[in-house]
């Protein structure tokens, strides 16, 4: 900080979620930090926050970045906001000739890269010989020198496109290699000399998500050149690796550090800065060709199963003498009973019950006689070679060996942590077949009845270790073979087996799915319901990926025409649709603009006019297809810049209500603060995109205060096939980092805020229940001041994380007519009295071990669906971490627990003297029993030792029921915890440990 730095106040007050910024600021000022990476919403006043750490906290000369003129200006005009003993405009420069103490430029001012000169086309030169020498199109320099030559003289545009190409990569080359100064343009070489000679001390550079490239290459130098300027980076959208270039992602990270606070939409939302929204799905079935598509996917899934599962092999190999046997002939021929389906949950559980503190120290060295399997990658085809055993038979004998690739473990836990993926998918795999584990191995407990288990999660690690464990390293040419055999089915499936392991690729039921034609009749319902609850205030936007889905693939060109999944399919449905015909659809792209047939004449009309009164040259003609027009226009003024402008003006006035675009153009830095209604039906993934697109309902709307935005996904559903829930994955992937409000008026991360029964793993209740959910997502459109409400506007956000557990308890029979076995008890156990009884015993029994440090609330509260979500008010992050897990442990299946305890119910049963007298009076006489009717475990954290296993069960006898705890490790209690798996007295629900704001 600078001493002869002028006293600059902000005449303004903060708001909340701006006062958190300052304090993260405050604490890493004081800790001698010169990186602050902040993340915040459009419309959390990030420009305002940069201009106070200025003025109040760095108080040093800065230097402000921005990705346009637009928003290097808007950083001039908010320091009107701030007062000092002269004019603030004296203190700010927008001009790189004369900077200020603080400068607001464009990022182009200060990185436009230097033209052609001699030493850069040198470089350029040397680079093209190079390559032509690399790519065999010439045989040295000297031929490449005459190449070009010619080139530059019987083509001369292609000459100057591909040198400008090589001018390019010279200077990326160069930027990489930190040396990013030497390539600039004289003019910015002189502007930084100008700003280090003022003594810029502070770097703001505002969307600091575009600094993943040539941007960030300079701007790192520049920090250096600067003598280490504080760098304060701020964004709405962080970017990710995907598609970058890893050096220039690995300087972004250095160059601006670790995200020090991430300002979470709902804050400002909470704070009144921002709309509040609700995210809802709609979910729809492939059409009746698409789904014979995705059909094929599983048949050729048991196509390659069966070839894996039935092939030959030696029976020398083979210790029960077998060929071609599958699991359930194996297990009839070793006369082994069938075991009971058990009810399993978690799967990946067994890694908490078998516990080592270094799981490689019993790894067994190559060198000793059982290890049977050669370190080299590749074996020699020898004929008549024995072929490997098919793949139920080695699943067992490698479960049994514990063997792993050239590796063979001493122990089960050693052999679960090098490969828990495998161990948990082989073991699953063989149980769905109702085959019989080898005895030392554990089963595979998972959440959820086991015939519910997705086949590809299963399925494709057990193939892909198959593969390269087995068949790719055997010496039969036929097993290698079909090696490739499967390799070839899998990719069709979307998966890929490389020399290392497996990895997503393009499938084409994917792609079926993602651009289903089913998804664009979706807006017929959507918005037809929209529209009866908004009138003629609905303002709707309808984003696709592409105006044409042209990236078609050959094996799905017979199923998705060129249309399907673009802007112009869905345009076409809304102008087709009756109803939805009056909201006057447009069509927005970088090529096109339609307009509905209804709209044409006034569209031209206003068009006409707003190109008038902004002072555009333009010409406007409209050609007329079937429903709709087409826009053509010349002039010089006429660009995508312009008439997206004046589009989005006519839709904010109600020209037109619905807008049909792609990502690209109404993404980033399109506003339209009318928006109450947006339809995604892009496929984009990342965090950054994601963002930017749902960024565009929060605007708030000054003349409909009680604006409440829906933002809908669609989603294409065939969830009894193997790869039918790959958009649903999609979907999932969306929601990973998006927050919203809950039906219980929590603000929760992931999928789980827009319906309790949509979980990471599947969508629970889907199957026959899909028609409900898009019901209950249909009426939460009527519900808009009710879901305004949940967001408590107004309410302090502190904006710290809390675990809950939200679950939905299955009952049984054995517990009908049963009631808690306390005196008084005249309510039978519901899902949310039970969870909160169960949390009592466990809260009470952490404050007694001292794990808490007082006695806090446990809150049990019902969602949709019946769902109940537990938590602990008051707790830290870390306590409200450990109470979950203790308690979905004490909720969930039993998993090989230490300690298990019984919970018993009362039943009463009346006799002939109590059923003669008044009921009043009779039910004195009755006579009641306890019965346990289940068995759960003692938490993990409670169960350390004897002692804190008794105080668990003082609190379990005084909240839930009497019973004593048993340890079932082994002996009596191990025989107990079988016999109540055997008869279904192991707790089973549908259990999610998730992530909630407060």
């Amino acid at each position: 900080m600078s001493d002869s730095f002028p006293a600059i106040k902000f005449r303004g007050q903060l708001r909340p979620s701006q006062v958190q910024v300052r304090e993260v600021a405050a604490q890493q000022l004081a800790r001698g930090e010169h990186q602050l990476h902040i993340v915040a919403p459009p419309g959390s006043g990030k420009t305002v926050v940069g201009l106070y750490l200025w003025a109040e906290l760095i108080k040093r000369p800065a230097l402000v970045l921005s990705p346009n003129s637009a928003i290097q200006s808007q950083w001039a005009a908010r320091t009107d906001l701030f007062e000092a003993d002269q004019p603030m405009s004296g203190f700010v420069s927008t001009s790189p000739d004369e900077p200020r103490l603080l400068t607001s430029l464009t990022y182009q001012a200060v990185t436009l890269p230097r033209r052609a000169d001699d030493g850069l086309d040198h470089a350029a030169m040397s680079l093209w010989e190079d390559r032509l020498v690399e790519k065999g199109q010439a045989q040295d320099p000297a031929e490449a020198k005459v190449w070009i030559r010619d080139l530059k003289k019987h083509n001369r545009d292609y000459y100057d496109e591909r040198l400008a190409a090589y001018r390019k990569s010279v200077r990326d080359e160069a930027g990489l290699a930190g040396e990013s100064f030497e390539m600039l343009h004289q003019s910015c070489l002189r502007t930084w000399q100008k700003l280090r000679d003022v003594g810029v001390g502070l770097l703001i550079l505002d969307e600091c998500h575009h600094l993943v490239g040539h941007w960030g290459r300079v701007l790192s130098d520049a920090r250096q050149y600067l003598d280490d300027p504080i760098v304060v980076g701020l964004t709405a959208t962080p970017p990710d690796g995907d598609g970058k270039i890893p050096a220039d992602f690995q300087r972004y990270q250095e160059f601006l550090g670790p995200i020090d606070h991430d300002v979470p939409v709902p804050a400002v939302v909470r704070d009144g800065f921002l709309a509040p929204y609700q995210d809802l799905a709609y979910f729809v079935r492939p059409s009746e060709a698409e789904l014979r598509f995705v059909a094929q996917a599983d048949d050729r899934l048991e196509e390659i199963l069966q070839q894996v599962c039935d092939k030959p092999y030696d029976t020398r190999a083979n210790p029960n003498g077998k060929n071609g046997s599958n699991g359930s002939e194996l297990a009839e021929e070793e006369d082994q009973p069938s075991p009971e389906r058990p009810a399993l949950q978690h799967v990946g559980g067994t890694e908490a019950v078998y516990h080592e503190e270094n799981p490689y120290e019993d790894l067994i060295p190559e060198t000793e006689p059982e290890v049977e399997t050669s370190a080299e990658p590749e074996v020699p085809t020898v004929d008549e070679a024995p072929r490997v055993k098919a793949l139920v038979p080695w699943l067992l004998e490698t479960l049994e060996k514990r063997r792993h690739a050239t590796s063979t473990f001493k122990s089960w836990s050693s052999f679960y942590r090098r490969d828990p993926e495998f161990a948990d998918a082989a073991r699953i795999f063989l149980q769905i077949r109702k085959v019989d584990l080898p005895e030392a191995v554990p089963p595979a407990v998972i959440e959820g009845p086991l015939e519910e288990v997705p086949q590809i999660p299963v399925v494709i690690p057990v193939l892909d270790r198959y593969v390269r464990h087995a068949l790719r390293r055997s010496p039969n040419a036929e097993d290698r073979a079909l090696a490739e055999q499967v390799i070839a089915g899998l990719r069709m499936l979307g998966v890929q087996i490389t020399e290392t392991g497996c990895q997503a690729c393009a499938s084409p039921v994917g792609r079926v799915l993602a651009y289903s034609s089913e998804k664009a009749q979706a807006l017929v319902p959507i918005l037809s319901k929209e529209m009866n609850a908004l009138g003629d205030t609905i303002r709707a936007v309808v984003v696709t990926d592409f105006e044409k889905t042209s990236a078609t693939i050959s094996e799905v060109d017979h199923l998705l025409s060129s249309e399907a999944g673009g802007a112009i399919a869905a345009f076409r449905v809304l102008v087709s649709d009756k109803t939805l015909d009056n909201l006057d659809p447009i069509l927005v792209t970088g090529s096109s603009v339609l307009v509905d047939d209804d709209l044409s004449d006034r569209f031209e009309s206003a068009a006409k006019e707003w190109l008038k009164e902004e002072g555009y040259e333009a010409s406007l003609e409209l050609e007329q297809e079937t429903g709709f027009h087409v826009v053509s226009g010349s002039g010089r003024d006429w660009c995508p810049r312009v008439y997206v402008e004046m589009i989005t003006d006519l839709f904010q006035r109600g020209l037109t209500k619905c807008l049909v675009g792609t990502r690209g153009l109404l993404g980033e830095g399109w506003d339209a603060n009318k928006i109450n209604v947006l339809i995604d039906l892009t496929t984009v993934t990342t965090s950054m995109t994601v963002r930017q697109l749902r960024g565009r309902s929060f605007r708030l709307d000054p003349q409909v205060p009680e604006k409440l935005a829906d933002n809908w996904d669609v989603v294409c559903l065939a969830p009894e096939f193997s790869k039918g829930l790959d958009d649903y994955a999609r979907f999932i992937k969306k929601h990973q980092n998006i927050f919203g409000v809950t039906d219980d008026a929590m603000i929760e991360k992931g999928v789980g805020h827009v319906h309790p029964a949509l979980t990471e793993l599947r969508p629970e209740l889907l199957e026959g229940s899909v028609r409900e959910l898009n019901q209950d997502m249909l009426g939460r459109v009527t519900r808009r001041s009710e879901t305004r409400g949940l967001w408590k506007i107004g309410t302090p956000y502190e904006g710290s994380s809390s675990q809950t557990l939200e679950m939905r308890i299955d009952s049984t029979e054995r517990e009908a007519n049963g009631f808690p076995p306390f005196s008084g008890s005249k309510e039978p156990w519901s899902s949310d009295s039970l969870a909160q009884s169960i949390g009592e015993a466990i809260a009470h029994t952490m404050v007694d071990l001292k794990m808490l440090s007082k006695p806090p609330e446990v809150v049990a509260q019902p969602r949709a669906g019946g769902y109940v979500r537990v938590l602990l008010e008051d707790a830290s992050d870390e306590d409200s971490h450990t109470f979950v897990t203790a308690l979905h442990e004490a909720l969930g299946p039993l998993n090989r627990p230490r300690y298990i305890i019984p919970r018993k119910l009362k039943f009463v049963k009346s006799n002939w003297f109590s059923r003669m007298l008044p009921k009043m009076l009779g039910q004195y006489f009755e006579k009641s029993e306890n019965k346990t009717v289940m068995v759960h475990a003692v938490p993990t954290v409670l169960a350390k030792n004897k002692d804190s296993v008794e105080v668990y069960q003082k609190y379990w006898n005084q909240y839930v029921s009497p019973g004593y705890p048993v340890y079932a490790l082994r002996g009596e209690g191990e025989d107990l915890m079988r016999g109540a798996l055997k008869k279904g007295m192991s707790p089973v629900g549908e259990f999610h440990e998730k992530e909630i704001f407060r």
